[in-house]
C-alpha cells in the first residue's frame, strides 16, 4: 500500500516539473505494482504519461486492449484521481465511462483487492485464467 500512499499523498503545492516528474514516477511505480498484480504479461499492457498542458494535468496511464485505468494529477482538483474505463482495442482512446476509484478505496487492503478483482472482470482476466486451470 505504500506506492498509493506516496502518489495520494505528495506535495501539491509546488508547481514545476520537479513535482510532476515526482507524481509521474510514483504513478509509474503504481501502475507497475497493479499490473503485476493483475499478472499482465509484458505485450499485454503498456504504461504511458502525457504531461501536464494549460488547464490539464499530468496524467499516467496502464492501457490493455480492454481497459485504461488512469492517475491523474490536475490542479483544478482537490487530490489526485484515478479512474478506469473500457475500451475496444488499442486505438479506442474514448472507451466507456469513467469508473472513479476513491482514495479511501485504495487507502486499505479489502479495497485494492476490490479494485483488482473490477480491474480482472473488466478486463476479461477471469474468464482467461479461469479457461487456463
Amino acid at each position: 500500500m505504500n506506492h498509493i500512499n506516496r502518489v495520494f499523498h505528495a506535495d501539491r503545492s509546488s508547481a514545476g516539473a520537479a513535482r510532476e516528474a515526482d507524481f509521474t514516477r510514483r504513478a509509474r511505480g503504481l501502475l507497475h505494482r497493479i499490473a503485476g498484480d493483475l499478472r499482465l504479461r509484458a505485450g499485454e499492457h503498456d504504461i504511458t504519461a502525457e504531461s501536464a498542458r494549460r488547464g490539464r494535468g499530468c496524467r499516467v496511464a496502464l492501457n490493455t486492449d480492454r481497459l485504461i485505468l488512469e492517475v491523474t494529477d490536475s490542479p483544478a482538483q482537490p487530490a489526485v484521481a484515478v479512474a478506469f474505463r473500457t475500451r475496444r482495442g488499442r486505438k479506442d482512446l474514448s472507451g466507456g465511462v469513467d469508473n472513479v476509484v476513491s482514495p479511501e478505496q485504495l487507502g486499505s487492503p479489502e479495497g485494492y483487492e476490490s479494485l483488482l478483482s473490477a480491474l480482472r472482470l473488466v478486463n476479461g482476466l477471469d474468464t482467461e485464467r479461469r479457461q487456463e486451470t
